[in-house]
Parts: C-alpha cells; structure tokens; sequence
C-alpha cells in the first residue's frame, strides 16, 4: 500500500492513535490556559506545541498547519 492510498478505517483509528489524540488535545488545552494565565510567552507556547505534536501525534497532523494557532 502506497502512501497515497487510504488505510481502512479498522487500520487508521487503532486505539493508540486515538488514545494519542486525546493527550494531544489535553496537552494543548494547558498549554493554552498556561499561555492566558500569562505564565509562558506565545514562543513557549509554540515550542509546546510542537513537542505536544511530536511526543502525541494527533491524527491527521499531516494536514494541521506546523505553526498553531492560538484560540
């Protein structure tokens, strides 16, 4: 299988990659709340991000811009 090809979903959302996205995703919401909180810069906040991405790879991170916004 290339990788253009699509993975059947029984192959794609394994319960690791899912069990990732959630880290992922609880990562980055205290990231955000240590950025409003003022207690890291929007640098920090960047380089946390890229390690969140790095350490829990969300799905499709292929497809999420490197550099993330801030909501």
């Amino acid at each position: 299988m290339d990788n253009l090809t699509p993975k059947p979903p029984d192959l794609y959302y394994t319960t690791e990659r899912l069990q990732s996205e959630l880290c992922f995703h609880m990562a980055q919401r205290i990231a955000r709340a240590m950025l409003a909180n003022h207690l890291i810069s929007k640098k920090e906040f960047h380089i946390l991000s890229n390690i969140n991405r790095e350490t829990f790879p969300p799905l499709f991170a292929e497809i999420l811009p490197k550099g993330l916004e801030i909501s």
